[in-house]
């Protein structure tokens, strides 16, 4: 039942460039039924193969259930059709960005939610360093809010494992990936070309619900839904750098439309060297408590399918990343 514990970066893409490009090709011109028939057997096909995601799905959604207790979003302990259902809306979720970025979710589509505006953000005329997550959906939101704010989104992204994916959704909109950076590291000329952004007024949007796909065991550990789970440093090292004000946020879908959530998180970031672990595990926890609390609300929409909770063993992370040691 229980997944094995492996990177999050050396999970494959699923799906050929041609196949996805047919289907959404097939989702612009015959509309969302004829696609949703077509992917009820293809999902259906992927969720039996994929043995690791399905358990890993399964358990989330019973620690969901375990946790919340009595307030449980699930009437009863979540079974294997439950995680059909999370596999299901990682599929809408992927039309979705396609919806977006095509123009084809407007203003009327979107409330926005938590204690802060995002029109506060944008007009403000500081950069700012935006701490996001594989909770609801991401793109939409980045979409949605280019639309209305001509406020510059630099994206710190991981795309090898859904580059077929990201291919496309450039093919649908030439603004897709104008300014999404490909980072492994924050290396010097990182932190120089993202101090001119902040600097500028623009906004950084990084994750902070998954580990480096490099050096993951610099994770720290925090507390999430009862169990200790591994979070990344690199969001809270990054703000330090940058020194700017940081924000969380979420876009969670409601029903036909979706709420953008943001949030302050702090002004700014200060890691004293001394209690440098100290910090960020205090960072990682407090974030650790706000994505708890809407993963929990919204359980079928959290989009990590491997195990959150456990490290990649030595081995599988020297698979993923290769033997660097010479370079």
């Amino acid at each position: 039942m229980k997944a094995k514990p492996t990177h999050w970066a050396s999970k494959a893409e699923n799906g050929s460039y041609l196949a996805i490009r047919a289907l959404l090709t097939l989702y612009r011109f015959g509309g969302k039924w004829l696609i949703m028939f077509c992917l009820a057997p293809i999902l259906a096909y992927f969720f039996l193969k994929d043995r690791n995601a399905r358990n890993a799905s399964l358990q989330f959604l019973q620690q969901v259930h375990h946790f919340k207790g009595p307030a449980s979003p699930f009437k009863q302990q979540p079974n294997y059709w439950q995680s059909y259902k999370h596999f299901w809306q990682f599929a809408l979720a992927a039309l979705a960005k396609i919806d977006a970025w095509l123009g084809r979710l407007s203003q009327n589509n979107v409330s926005y939610g938590g204690s802060l505006s995002f029109e506060k953000i944008a007009l403000s005329g500081k950069g700012a360093v935006i701490i996001g997550s594989h909770l609801g959906n991401q793109e939409v939101c980045r979409a949605l809010v280019r639309s209305k704010y001509p406020i510059r989104i630099n994206i710190l992204a991981h795309t090898q494992h859904t580059a077929a994916f990201n291919r496309i959704l450039k093919e649908s909109s030439s603004d897709v990936d104008l300014h999404l950076i490909e980072v492994t590291a924050l290396t010097p000329a990182v932190s120089v070309m993202l101090s001119d952004c902040i600097e500028r007024g623009e906004l950084v949007v990084i994750v902070g619900d998954r580990i480096s796909a490099q050096t993951p065991e610099r994770a720290v550990w925090a507390d999430f839904m009862g169990k200790p789970a591994p979070f990344a440093v690199g969001p809270w090292v990054l703000a330090s750098v940058l020194q700017c004000p940081v924000y969380l946020m979420f876009c969670l879908k409601q029903q036909q439309s979706y709420n953008l959530i943001f949030e302050p998180f702090s002004d700014g970031i200060h890691i004293p060297r001394k209690h440098r672990q100290q910090v960020l595990t205090e960072l990682a926890q407090r974030y650790a408590k706000v994505l708890e609390t809407f993963a929990c609300r919204y359980p079928l929409q959290w989009f990590n399918f491997y195990d959150f909770w456990q490290l990649p063993t030595a081995k599988q992370h020297k698979e993923h990343s290769g033997d660097n040691s010479s370079n």
